[in-house]
């Protein structure tokens, strides 16, 4: 269960027009709506990967700058008995130029199977940020609960899943303290977040059940509640992905690939991420 790394890239840009619209969210939106619009005329199995693409090139247009980073990812999924399988995630990210640790996640969950294509899930996210605030560089510990909906489709030889997550998390006020930085006054923030993800095979012909295969996936996070302690919008962030991986048979795969992050700032300024991402999964 090895965590792998990635390849982030921060933008930090600020518009110097709104896109048409009181904030970019809503301009990005629009741009999906389109999307929408196009993908409607081409065959199901298409509709999905070009939506992904188009909306990765739209937000590609409007980047300015770049920092590389690096991420590192494994997701497993052990089974306890036909009803119920332990789950559990974990990330580990850097700052630009990989130079230093950014993130540490770990995601422990309990899933209950209602059917092979319909799941309840629920549990925690263990995260520890490394934050510089005044020069003072510091673990600062970020906590989560969640709880979601999974839902996975056989189209053909392809497999299309989607994940409906509810996340509840307690937003502090940071201080330096002498050589620490440390939290005060946490605030509640609720955010919904929509995952979608297709894999297909290389081969045409077949299932996937072992070989190489490429997988396009894209997330929306909105602001459920507690929006003024977040960005004060609605919209939240989106990550894009594309990649291929390697089927080892059914129980692993191993996968690299990129994913474009974009993230709305609390005024009219916003972050966008490149990442090139390693990832391992493991079914048990």
């Amino acid at each position: 269960m090895a965590v792998f790394g990635e390849i982030n890239i921060i933008n930090i840009a600020k518009k110097k027009k709104p896109l048409g619209d009181k904030s970019h969210a809503k301009g990005i939106m629009k741009v999906y709506l389109c999307i929408l619009k196009i993908s409607s005329t081409l065959k199901i199995q298409n509709r999905f990967i070009v939506s992904i693409f188009l909306l990765f090139f739209s937000f590609l247009a409007i980047a300015q700058q770049s920092k590389f980073s690096g991420w590192a990812m494994t997701v497993n999924t052990i089974a306890l008995s036909p009803k119920f399988n332990l789950i559990f995630d974990s990330q580990l990210r850097s700052n630009d130029q990989w130079k230093q640790p950014e993130t540490f996640i770990l995601r422990p969950g309990l899933t209950y199977v209602l059917n092979k294509n319909v799941s309840l899930s629920t549990g925690l996210a263990l995260i520890y940020n490394w934050k510089t605030i005044g020069g003072v560089r510091d673990g600062v510990s970020d906590n989560r609960i969640w709880q979601q909906l999974g839902i996975n489709q056989q189209v053909k030889n392809a497999a299309l899943q989607h994940r409906i997550r509810m996340e509840e998390r307690w937003i502090p006020a940071l201080k330096v303290a002498g050589n620490d930085i440390v939290k005060s006054d946490p605030r509640f923030n609720a955010r919904f977040r929509y995952f979608t993800r297709w894999i297909s095979p290389f081969s045409k012909t077949k299932k996937l059940t072992k070989g190489m295969y490429w997988a396009a996936q894209n997330e929306f996070f909105f602001n459920a509640a507690g929006a003024r302690h977040a960005n004060r919008k609605l919209f939240d962030q989106s990550r894009t992905y594309a990649g291929t991986g390697y089927r080892l048979g059914k129980h692993a795969d191993l996968e690299l690939g990129y994913m474009f992050f974009y993230t709305e700032g609390r005024n009219k300024d916003y972050t966008t991420n490149n990442i090139i991402q390693v990832s391992s999964f493991l079914r048990l």
